[in-house]
């Protein structure tokens, strides 16, 4: 089996052989050029994405034209916008490749009708989970610090796809916060 696939698998719950080949069929193989818009803001995120290689970020665009990093996601990660995804509402943000990627995509009909097949994909919520519990805990409860030492201990591999001012908007700090947090670090 592929190993991003098993990866994939993985993360996404625990499935029996035939469950884990009924999702391998509702896969879609994509790539995507460093630049290229996944999820465009005031459209509906229709679709969970797990990536084999490159990286996104989600932002949003504030009213003096600033860039504010809401998610990095980097190989063997889910990307999604949970909150149109799951209200199915138009998304206030867009996610964007950061380097050339590719990725395996499954939709939310695709996610409905395996869920009818088998009682076990419910467990793919974990995914949506995952994707709210960062934001909530990370942005509201560390601080500077904590946050930079979450980063380093968790995702260190972030700190070698994205430049600093992206990851100190991902930290919500300003680029010089970010600077002397990295020195006490080092």
């Amino acid at each position: 089996m592929d190993k991003s696939i098993s990866e994939l698998l993985n993360k996404a719950g625990k499935f029996s052989e035939q469950e884990s080949l009924l999702l391998k069929q509702e896969l879609q193989f994509k790539e995507l050029k460093k630049g290229d818009i996944l999820l465009e803001k005031g459209k509906v995120c229709s679709s969970l994405c797990f990536i084999i290689s490159g990286c996104f970020y989600q932002y949003s665009i504030d009213s003096e034209s600033n860039k504010n990093i809401i998610d990095l996601n980097i190989a063997n990660d889910w990307v999604i916008n949970h909150k149109s995804f799951t209200s199915r509402k138009p998304s206030e943000s867009s996610i964007q490749a950061f380097e050339d990627s590719s990725f395996y995509e499954i939709s939310i009909d695709a996610i409905h009708k395996l869920i009818a097949q088998s009682q076990s994909f419910l467990q793919m919520g974990k995914i949506l989970e995952e994707s709210t519990s960062r934001i909530d805990f990370f942005d509201n409860n560390f601080s500077p610090d904590e946050k930079y030492h979450y980063i380093i201990t968790n995702k260190p591999n972030l700190l070698q796809k994205f430049p600093q001012t992206i990851i100190a908007s991902y930290l919500k700090m300003t680029p010089e916060t970010f600077s002397r947090v990295r020195k006490r670090f080092f």
